[in-house]
């Protein structure tokens, strides 16, 4: 175990994740017998799903040794040590795949290639008229928006700017801490600024949590094969602003951060 490995479990298990499980819970069929959860870390979604579909078997599917040992353990749960480039399962054995969160890391840390491959053995895997559930972040466009910031978060903001490896961050100081800056900057700054200085702050320097818009999402998963039969809107960004105590300055009203999408193999 490493330090960053105990701090990725640590923040899998924040109770802030419970709200996005539940919704996705809420689209899956009751009778589903085989559920693939891919990147499944610590298993906090496998577990809630071997709980909510006690006859389904649930095969939570990561790359790290470490989190899958911190799955809790039940009966119609099984582990497997890998990722979704090499999956050592059998095609046409799922009614449902879920990705919560690893799409935007396939798709920046791998490329778009690798991307549409992954999304190709998800295809595989799936049984015919099965589903694929994805939850991830979303880009809320580069709209230019007025913020003001308590003085510890402007000198975070610096911070922020001096080490985000994927694109350079710019924005226009107002004085006295008020910026104008894009929306998807911000997003990508105040999702964040956790990271900053902690173990996970080499990888989280390296991703953003403004990867593709929902069309570009659709359209990857779509000229895959797959037919995109819902999509929806979820996570406000208002709490990060009232947890910094940022004040929105601009009459606009913020997308929501994140993306449910889900498709079905024909």
């Amino acid at each position: 175990m490493t330090a960053r490995e105990k701090e990725m479990a640590e923040l899998l298990a924040r109770a802030d994740r419970e709200e996005r499980f539940s919704t996705i819970m809420a689209y899956i069929n009751s009778s589903v017998s085989a559920i693939l959860d891919v990147g499944c870390g610590i298993g906090a979604l496998s577990t809630r799903l071997a709980e909510r579909f006690p006859l389904a078997l649930i095969v939570g599917i990561d790359r790290s040794k470490y989190l899958l040992s911190q799955l809790q353990r039940k009966r119609n749960v099984l582990t497997v040590l890998g990722d979704v480039f090499y999956l050592p399962l059998r095609n046409s054995s799922f009614e449902l795949i879920v990705a919560v969160q690893v799409i935007h890391e396939i798709f920046q840390l791998k490329g778009a290639q690798n991307l549409t491959k992954a999304f190709q053995n998800v295809y595989s895997l799936l049984k015919k008229n099965s589903e694929f559930i994805i939850f991830d972040h979303v880009n809320p466009g580069d709209t230019q928006i007025s913020l003001k910031l308590p003085e510890k978060l402007i000198e975070k903001l610096h911070e922020f700017q001096l080490k985000f490896k994927l694109r350079k961050i710019t924005y226009n100081d107002l004085s006295k801490g008020r910026i104008k800056i894009s929306m998807r900057d911000f997003y990508d700054f105040v999702t964040k600024i956790w990271a900053l200085n902690s173990e996970l702050e080499e990888e989280e320097m390296s991703e953003a949590h403004t990867p593709f818009t929902c069309q570009e999402l659709v359209n990857a998963v779509h000229e895959t094969g797959f037919k995109v039969t819902h999509t929806r809107s979820l996570t406000s960004i208002d709490g990060h602003l009232e947890h910094y105590g940022i004040i929105l300055e601009t009459a606009v009203k913020l997308p929501n951060r994140h993306i449910m999408l889900q498709a079905m193999k024909n």
